[in-house]
């Protein structure tokens, strides 16, 4: 029995071997080409998640099969020309796109970090991102001024600190704000269009395909309009876009720092036992750190409070800087409530860290959902769902405009006058169809709103139920049939529905605009 006692790992020390042991097998596995494979957490323990599929796999031997198995085969024949081409998205949403230059990023900073603690040498620790000039420095990530050796340059919001547009009113980082965005490429959006010998025109393929930051190189191309629409990216916290969460717990936090404080100044000489669940007292050691820089050496004890609660929200998600237990039940409750938040195009749930997307209207500056609520709140979205839905928009509406030569369609419905506007050559215009790309939940535009007044919303819930219907199908189709592009692509196929003979052209369409929030 001794000699079995010798032998157990710690719990810590088995979970740590089997992080270590997957990580491994998933370094393996991305090296014989598989980069779409990751790892996930499920509950407490890691598990192995093909992005291609959707398919989880419990251990190496369930993912093995995967990768041999008949559904694999066929999805990866079709990422070959699709997502797995020379120019890649790079975007991790954790539905299609699986870009993983930034854990080899972090992975590699953090090494960078290590030599730079072992070291004894004069480094000046500068983060980059490439090379920029800053006063009278030439940052190269390699050299700088006064003899001393970088790590690093970095430059936040774009090159040399410049962000590339500012949107107002963004409700972001609990409060209202003027959000910084930089440039990170562009989309071609293209279509194949099929002519009937009637004369009617559909559309067969539509799609967005990925150029970069050069745009296109094509002269023919350079007169292809930009969308009026731009997807902005962020990486995906729980309270991202919405307000309200977590403020009972805030609450909570403000009461229980309060009565903490004022009971630690008449008690600072008894000594407080401590458990494996509450390492520290929040606001004592908080207040250590502060008194100890002198911040808030002449605050009273309600201003300090509020002072340590501000400096708490960035640690909010960590259990374990919190010492009360209700708070940390209420906290546990609300991230499970916060975890479930679900894509509404696909859905699928929205994981931590991974890359969502929101649409910006470009002709106002403000993002869509703007016209509908006055609280700078929005909705984000896979970023590849998002993409689809723009696609969706744009196919709808050039549907919408060749099934008549007026491009206007009367409701067959008899309350019709709640569903339909009034044209100005006074014809009954329906509005359960889309006809500008809007928010898939909110149904905004971000257009310009005067006063109180809110924008419309024009597309009944059924008929946009039908339409995520339609994302998925098509995309499904495009999986089986894509289109054989220079550059990675996602989009839709819909098959022609009758056996007519008909002459296919490939119609570019607009370029979509790509922006990252996320700070560098």
């Amino acid at each position: 029995m001794a000699g079995k006692r010798e032998l157990a790992l710690p719990r810590t020390a088995a979970s740590s071997l089997r992080e270590q042991l997957a990580r491994t097998t998933l370094n393996n596995v991305r090296a014989q080409g598989h980069t779409y494979v990751e790892l996930r957490e499920d509950g407490k323990r890691l598990i192995f998640f093909c992005t291609l599929c959707l398919s989880p796999c419990y251990s190496d031997s369930v993912l093995f099969d995967h990768l041999r198995g008949n559904l694999h085969t066929e999805r990866l024949s079709a990422a070959k020309v699709t997502l797995l081409g020379p120019n890649p998205w790079p975007f991790n949403d954790g539905v299609l796109f699986f870009d993983n230059s930034y854990e080899k990023e972090k992975q590699l900073k953090n090494e960078r970090l290590l030599e730079c603690h072992n070291n004894d040498n004069n480094l000046a620790i500068i983060e980059y991102t490439g090379n920029c000039k800053l006063n009278n420095y030439v940052c190269d990530g390699l050299e700088m001024g006064h003899g001393e050796r970088t790590i690093g340059i970095h430059a936040k919001n774009g090159d040399c600190g410049n962000c590339d547009k500012v949107i107002p009113g963004v409700f972001h980082k609990n409060r209202i704000t003027d959000l910084k965005v930089r440039f990170i490429g562009v989309g071609q959006i293209a279509a194949m269009m099929l002519q009937k010998d009637k004369g009617s025109t559909e559309i067969s393929k539509i799609w967005c395909e990925w150029l970069g930051k050069e745009g296109p190189i094509d002269e023919d191309t350079d007169k292809i309009p930009d969308h009026d629409f731009a997807v902005i990216t962020f990486a995906y916290t729980y309270d991202l876009g919405r307000q309200g969460l977590f403020d009972d717990v805030k609450l909570l936090l403000s009461s229980s720092h309060a009565e903490e404080l004022e009971s630690s100044e008449t008690t600072t000489a008894r000594k407080r036992k401590k458990s494996f669940s509450d390492p520290e007292d929040v606001s004592e050691s908080l207040s250590i750190q502060s008194n100890s820089s002198g911040e808030f050496a002449s605050a009273s004890s309600s201003a300090t409070s509020s002072l340590l609660l501000d400096r708490y929200d960035d640690q909010l998600l960590d259990t374990r800087f919190i010492s009360s237990k209700s708070i940390r039940r209420e906290l546990r409750r609300q991230q499970r409530i916060a975890a479930e938040r679900m894509c509404d195009i696909c859905q699928q749930k929205i994981l931590l860290d991974k890359d969502v997307a929101a649409l910006m209207n470009t002709k106002t500056g403000k993002l869509a959902c703007s016209s509908r609520n006055m609280n700078g709140i929005f909705h984000v979205f896979h970023i590849s769902c998002l993409v689809h839905w723009i696609l969706l928009c744009e196919n709808e509406i050039m549907m919408n405009q060749s099934v008549s030569p007026k491009g206007k369609r009367k409701s067959r419905r008899k309350n019709g006058a709640k569903h339909n506007e009034v044209g100005k050559d006074g014809e009954l215009i329906s509005t359960n169809q889309i006809c500008s790309v809007l928010c898939p939940v909110c149904q905004g535009t971000g257009v310009h709103i005067e006063g109180d007044k809110l924008e419309e919303v024009t597309v009944t819930l059924s008929q946009m139920f039908r339409y995520k219907i339609k994302v998925s199908d098509a995309h499904r189709a495009w999986m089986k049939n894509p289109e054989v592009l220079p550059n990675c692509s996602t989009g839709f196929h819909f098959p022609p529905q009758s056996e007519e003979t008909f002459q296919e052209k490939v119609l570019p369409l607009k370029l979509l605009h790509f922006y990252s929030a996320n700070e560098q």
